[in-house]
């Protein structure tokens, strides 16, 4: 009988330091300013995640974007293929050069997507789409300079995107969280609308 409250005991107290040792990360709450923040997990090689672009996003923009009542930070999980890396080095370029622009290079990104089999997201392919946003050529430039270089800020910022998605156990695009809860359905405005609401 003591033997068998021992094992008991042992087993109880691996269980306890399993449990302890594995820390439940969650996607970031809120702004600094305590705006509400809405978090997309995506790939721009993603066609789910086109469709969020496609039916929430002008939405979104319209409502709580444009008029600055929320925030939007897009983790690039850059997991479809090597390519998608080049697509989330360049919107961190962007986003490091041209903040206000970003969301149009996502646009353009979206609306030039191909099969998410092919590898299509190429320098070539990605130039094209920061030539068309609405920024001085200096601007263009540096943003060119910036993702293409090695080590740099927007290198290590797609890094940690990918290292973000790992750490908060993200397996799915897209996968959208408002102030740390989880759109349940991610494809319909009307879900985003009623936690932003609610906040």
């Amino acid at each position: 009988m003591k033997k068998l409250i021992g094992i008991i005991c042992f087993c109880f107290i691996i269980v306890l330091v399993s449990g302890c040792g594995k820390e439940d990360v969650k996607s970031p709450q809120a702004t600094k300013d305590g705006k509400p923040l809405i978090v997309i997990y995506g790939d721009f090689k993603c066609p789910y995640c086109k469709k969020v672009e496609k039916n929430v996003m002008p939405k979104l923009k319209e409502k709580y974007l444009n008029n600055h009542k929320a925030e939007i930070k897009y983790v690039n999980m850059a997991f479809l293929g090597k390519d998608s890396i080049i697509g989330s080095r360049a919107g961190h370029a962007v986003q490091t050069v041209a903040p206000r622009s970003y969301l149009q290079f996502q646009k353009l990104m979206f609306e030039h997507q191909q099969d998410e089999k092919k590898t299509w997201i190429t320098e070539k392919v990605v130039d094209q789409q920061i030539d068309h946003l609405n920024i001085s050529e200096e601007q263009k430039e540096k943003i060119k300079s910036e993702y293409k270089t090695k080590n740099s800020a927007a290198w290590k910022a797609a890094n940690k995107d990918k290292k973000d998605t790992k750490a908060h156990h993200i397996k799915t695009a897209p996968t959208v969280f408002i102030n740390g809860k989880k759109v349940e359905d991610p494809y319909h405005f009307k879900e985003y609308d009623k936690l932003l609401q609610s906040k």
